[in-house]
């Protein structure tokens, strides 16, 4: 059964693929004019096999039948190609609108939907064990002020009951941990933050126990994302910094780390 997805999805969809709407209908126009031709020449050879009058010649029907169906199987293919690439595109864009759909507290203990942060925020998600998300901590904070200067913002996401009870909470009283670091919300819950994770490790083929990371650009696409601790060194070195801090016109744009997977 097909995935279902939302009409938003679909102009999403739509926008980054411009052409793939035009490329399918040229696809699939010449695919039917060629399966017209193949049946009219297959009718001919066949006619003409039968000894029929006025029937075209055996070896230019033979010839017609092999062009028409090899263009044919060719647009066929061609269509089938970009449909495969749409739907896994739209499958993509889906996941990071049920992400945005997402809910964060913040240290000033406002809860905010993940989408709201796109424009202000380079949202680095992680989520694993105790021991995984507080390394993963460990290493974001040598790097901390050169993250924040890049709009760099952390959200571990505890997997499991004991790094739920016992990671430590981001302090309000400091002004640059409120810019720095939120909480996820709701992690358990059907559809939650923990099902999110579960379904990309399941695509990636990654057992449950396995701590990874997602990184996004500020317009909520995915950047970056694999499993371990992520590579803060790279996100401070290469992203490009934010205007005063918190975004500007081209903040969309913002490129990407080459740690794509």
């Amino acid at each position: 059964m097909n995935e279902k997805f939302s009409n938003e999805t679909k102009l999403r969809s739509e926008a980054q693929a411009p052409f793939r709407v035009a490329r399918q209908f040229l696809y699939a126009s010449c695919a039917l004019s060629a399966t017209i031709g193949f049946g009219i020449a297959t009718i001919q050879l066949l006619t003409g096999l039968a000894g029929a009058p006025n029937s075209p010649p055996f070896d230019q029907s033979v010839s017609n039948v092999g062009i028409d169906g090899a263009c044919a199987a060719l647009f066929v293919f061609l269509w089938k190609k970009d449909e495969e690439a749409k739907q896994k595109q739209m499958s993509r864009i889906g996941r990071e609108e049920r992400l945005g759909g997402l809910k964060v507290e913040l240290t000033t203990g406002k809860i905010v939907r993940m989408q709201s942060l796109r424009g202000f925020s380079r949202v680095v998600l992680f989520a694993g064990d105790l021991e995984y998300l507080e390394k993963s901590l460990e290493v974001a904070e040598e790097y901390k002020d050169e993250l924040i200067k890049k709009g760099v913002f952390l959200v571990p996401v505890a997997m499991d009951d004991e790094a739920a009870t016992k990671l430590n909470k981001p302090d309000n009283a400091k002004k640059d941990e409120r810019r720095f670091r939120g909480s996820a919300v709701n992690v358990s819950q059907k559809d939650g933050w923990r099902d999110w994770i579960l379904e990309q490790k399941k695509m990636a083929k990654l057992g449950d126990d396995v701590g990874v990371y997602v990184g996004l650009r500020m317009d909520g696409r995915v950047r970056a994302s694999g499993k371990g601790v992520a590579p803060f060194d790279r996100f401070a070195a290469e992203l490009p910094p934010t205007d005063g801090g918190w975004g500007g016109m081209m903040d969309g744009f913002d490129g990407k780390v080459g740690v794509d997977n």
